[in-house]
């Protein structure tokens, strides 16, 4: 068959018809009507056949945007779509899914495996790298940046699933901490720590400036990482 005999019209798979307002229709129908393109050339938005919000707001700016996604799913084995999920499989055997918003402005929620065998053996360098520390639930808290579409978010977020080293450098970037006021000690996930009230980071950004006031902290102590929990913190109830 030649490529002038090709009608996109003849491929449209209408059992998806009551999807049509969902990420699987996108992406259905840019492959249909860019089939047989190299990724770097998947041009046609098929807006006419964009019937219902959201997916019928999308401008042809933005629909550009997202026929890089459309081109990435399709084209790589370990990405599958239905109706709003997306499951990705790593080239590493991790499985993720990422569950988008009904109205596609964002993804709302990102599942992955838990345990302390989830992180594939080929990155177990990582554990000894991050203190060999796996928590019991860990979650992949990789929101939408601020300024940034949706679908260029969404592109960057597939390629580092696929990949999984950014991810699992992620999920276990845990730090060893330690309440400066009561001194219990635990793990937070350092992006968390960096939130705590009265952090006092010594690896992370030097401890002297937070010297003055805490006479009892001793000089060899300024490599731990410091914060105030709950019950010594600003928020803790009067009586305690």
């Amino acid at each position: 068959m030649s490529d002038d005999a090709y009608e996109p019209m003849d491929h449209i798979d209408w059992d998806l018809i009551d999807k049509d307002h969902t990420i699987e229709w996108l992406v259905h129908l840019c492959e249909v009507f860019n089939r047989g393109k190299a990724a770097n050339q998947w041009t046609y938005w098929p807006e006419d056949f964009f019937w219902e919000p959201p997916l019928s707001t999308i401008t042809e700016e933005h629909g550009q945007m997202w026929l890089h996604v459309a081109a990435l799913i399709c084209q790589s084995p370990g990405i599958t779509v239905s109706s709003n999920d997306i499951s990705v499989t790593g080239r590493f055997g991790s499985e993720f899914k990422i569950k988008m918003m009904s109205d596609l402005s964002d993804w709302s929620e990102i599942e992955h495996t838990q345990g302390a065998d989830c992180v594939p053996e080929e990155l177990h360098h990582l554990l000894k790298e991050y203190g060999n520390y796996i928590p019991e639930t860990v979650y992949l808290c990789w929101n939408l940046p601020r300024g940034i579409s949706t679908p260029v978010g969404l592109y960057s977020l597939l390629l580092a699933m696929l990949d999984e080293t950014k991810v699992w450098e992620y999920l276990l970037d845990y730090i060893a901490t330690e309440c400066r006021g009561c001194h219990d000690t635990g793990f937070h996930h350092r992006e968390d720590y960096l939130r705590q009230p009265g952090r006092a980071p010594g690896s992370l950004v030097g401890w002297d400036q937070f010297r003055p006031p805490h006479h009892s902290v001793e000089e060899d102590e300024d490599t731990k990482n410091y914060y105030l929990c709950y019950w010594c913190g600003p928020n803790a109830p009067d009586h305690h």
